[in-house]
């Protein structure tokens, strides 16, 4: 071996082992792994692909590769792009060779049109380096920009490990689905920060934990446990993704539902303000252990989540009853609307399962901007051009069958169960709305009584789903039992699906 060769390999050495021992004891004792362990956790055989700017920085001794590692790997068979902050590097920090490499890695999986990982684990910016490469043009600023410019374009998934304020905050946000370590945290700013401004004294995990973001802010869509189990659910979500916008997601060998379809006329209860739970359904239709369900945690009054129907990748919409009757919030108006948006950016074919007494009403849901809210929900659902299949499962009142894709808004098809009930509103708001005064005329209480359920019988007569069948508002009624099969063959009959929208530029509602 020549000098020049045996130098080299050495300095390829020296830079693979990270940064000082000190950088190294501080991840062991936070319980975390060197990201050079971390990335064997993701990638086939443990092996990276392609490792692209090693010798950033190479003169710096305490700052190999300048903190972080990029390059591609492969996840069962597939080549994936990723970018891995090196948080024994002085904390992962941003430095201006460390930016460059991460706009230069998404700069590549845009030309290349792969998937993204982030694997996050810095402590922002590097504030003591002189200059304004931060938010020079070419610089680590552009790391948002391209953020934005790759949505929809390739899959970006990130996984969050330790705590990570200000700028590294945001790309996690920018992904299309993220991570969070359990014990991991993202704010705006950090605590020291926040008291110094505001007063206020908060702990990471209150300004921005795991839970916090996932059940409160919405901006969390899994939570692991492990690093491990991180690994675990970045391999799975890339299983029903495609690699970019002009593929089609993967396919899978077709299984049986965990559970029996006979089982979902039982399922469904014939009182229509009875709770139940709307995952026994799904679990009747999709594949055996395919439902991934996301943001699992947040607004779970709505049910989203991608699942495989014979072995085609699918996203579920589904109204849940058992949490607050299935009603629409400000909140699950912005989840679906964001996985609906998801979906269709990727191909993925779109089935809602509609259980809901529609939107969330009064004060607080007003203050909370339900209607401009709401609104994004119906235009992300409006918009969409996979391939969609609605079917009204039981309660469908209001304009909550508006953005659950009903019949006015261009589903290929909608079907209906016996248990479907299609109203602008449910009998006893619609009763009160016509003949309250009617009714509070009445003194007898028994008389009154009667009065109410003879209403109440000829407004349910005129929402019968056999009569609204008949008057074509749905396009089949179906046996619950065969509910399975008749998606199966509708998401196949309409695989070639092309729907082109109105020119225009872009919509402004967002």
């Amino acid at each position: 071996m020549g000098e020049r060769e045996l130098r080299l390999l050495e300095e390829l050495d020296r830079i693979k082992k990270g940064g000082p021992s000190r950088g190294h004891e501080k991840q062991r004792a936070a319980g975390k792994l060197f990201v050079r362990e971390r990335l064997s956790l993701f990638f086939d055989n443990g092996e990276i692909l392609t490792e692209t700017g090693r010798f950033a920085r190479c003169w710096d001794l305490e700052l190999p590769a300048d903190g972080v590692v990029t390059g591609t790997g492969r996840i069962n068979g597939r080549i994936v792009f990723f970018a891995a902050n090196d948080f024994t590097v002085k904390a992962g920090s941003i430095g201006r060779y460390h930016g460059e490499k991460l706009i230069r890695t998404q700069e590549a999986a845009i030309r290349a049109r792969r998937p993204i990982l982030y694997l996050v684990d810095s402590s922002g910016a590097r504030i003591d380096e002189a200059g304004g490469y931060h938010v020079d043009k070419h610089s680590a600023g552009k790391l948002f920009y391209l953020h934005s410019i790759m949505s929809g374009a390739v899959p970006q998934i990130g996984v969050l490990y330790g705590t990570c304020f200000a700028g590294t905050a945001y790309t996690p946000v920018f992904c299309d689905l993220l991570v969070m370590m359990r014990n991991s945290a993202m704010a705006i700013a950090s605590p020291r920060m926040v008291e110094m401004v505001t007063g206020q004294k908060v702990t990471p995990e209150e300004l921005g934990g795991a839970d916090m973001h996932a059940k409160k802010s919405g901006s969390a869509h899994f939570i692991a446990e492990s690093e491990e189990d991180a690994a675990a659910i970045v391999k799975r979500i890339l299983s029903y993704l495609p690699d970019n916008c002009d593929s089609l997601p993967p396919q899978a060998p077709a299984r049986d539902p965990a559970r029996d379809p006979a089982e979902i006329d039982d399922i469904i209860p014939r009182d229509s303000n009875q709770p139940y739970d709307v995952h026994k359904l799904i679990e009747a239709i999709v594949d055996a252990d395919s439902f991934l369900e996301v943001k699992a945690h947040y607004a779970p009054e709505l049910v989203t989540g991608f699942a495989r129907l014979n072995g085609r990748v699918i996203g579920i919409v589904a109204n849940q009853p058992l949490i607050k009757g299935g009603a629409l919030f400000p909140e699950s108006s912005d989840k679906g609307a964001e996985f609906v948006w998801l979906c269709d950016a990727y191909n993925i074919p779109l089935l809602y399962l509609v259980d809901t007494p529609g939107f969330m009403v009064g004060t607080a849901v007003e203050q909370n901007g339900i209607l401009r809210r709401g609104r994004k929900f119906i235009f992300a659902t409006s918009c969409a051009t996979v391939t969609r299949v609605c079917v009204v499962v039981r309660k469908a009142y209001g304009a909550g069958i508006y953005a659950m894709s009903g019949p006015a808004y261009d589903p290929d098809v909608t079907l209906a169960l016996p248990s479907a009930e299609i109203a602008v509103m449910g009998p006893e708001a619609a009763i009160n709305a016509i003949y309250y005064n009617q009714i509070q005329s009445i003194q007898d209480p028994e008389e009154r009584e009667r009065f109410v359920a003879r209403l109440r019988e000829e407004y349910r007569a005129g929402y019968d789903i056999f009569k609204l069948a008949g008057e074509m508002v749905v396009d089949d009624l179906i046996p619950p039992r065969d509910l399975r099969k008749e998606l199966v063959r509708y998401f196949e009959v309409f695989s070639e699906k092309r729907v082109e929208l109105p020119h225009r530029k872009h919509a402004t509602i967002i």
